[in-house]
């Protein structure tokens, strides 16, 4: 019956408990919070319900598929390298990191070697410890590389 919510139908929950008490936002809010509890992401304390870890892993999921890379008014003359090498046994860590890193908008330079042309260390941080592979990366600042040229063309500099 049912499956597991997407974070979006918990935000709905959030915002229908936002607009007021209604008959129809009760009933609502009490379906919701009954599928949440049946999945595993809502316990149950008394009268108080906490969020399980089960549905912080999956919110904080969410959080690294939405990061962006901040851009500064001006581009530094730098160029910024994330370097991994990630067992064959964390392979399915070492595709989702490179899928995230590619649709933030960095260029493959060399296999498992990602270059952006604004910090991204602060950024990226958080994704490698959510996938647990944060001793398997470095962080490289360079004001030349092999290529230039052909990146700057790549970022529009």
């Amino acid at each position: 019956i049912g499956g597991a919510p997407s974070p979006s139908a918990m935000g709905k929950l959030l915002r229908a408990l936002a607009r007021g008490d209604s008959r129809e936002n009760r009933r609502y809010a009490g379906r919701k919070i009954k599928q949440l509890k049946q999945c595993g992401y809502l316990e149950q304390h008394g009268v108080r319900y906490a969020v399980t870890d089960k549905a912080k892993k999956l919110l904080m999921r969410e959080d690294i598929l939405n990061l962006k890379i901040p851009l500064l008014s001006q581009w530094p003359h730098r160029w910024y390298f994330i370097l991994f090498d990630i067992p064959q046994a964390e392979s399915d860590a070492r595709r989702a990191l490179n899928r995230i890193l590619l649709g933030m908008g960095m260029a493959q330079y060399q296999q498992s070697v990602l270059v952006y042309p604004y910090p991204i260390k602060e950024t990226l941080l958080p994704v490698c410890n959510f996938y647990k592979v944060s001793r398997y990366v470095s962080f490289i600042t360079a004001d030349h590389v092999d290529g230039e040229k052909g990146l700057k063309k790549y970022f529009k500099l």
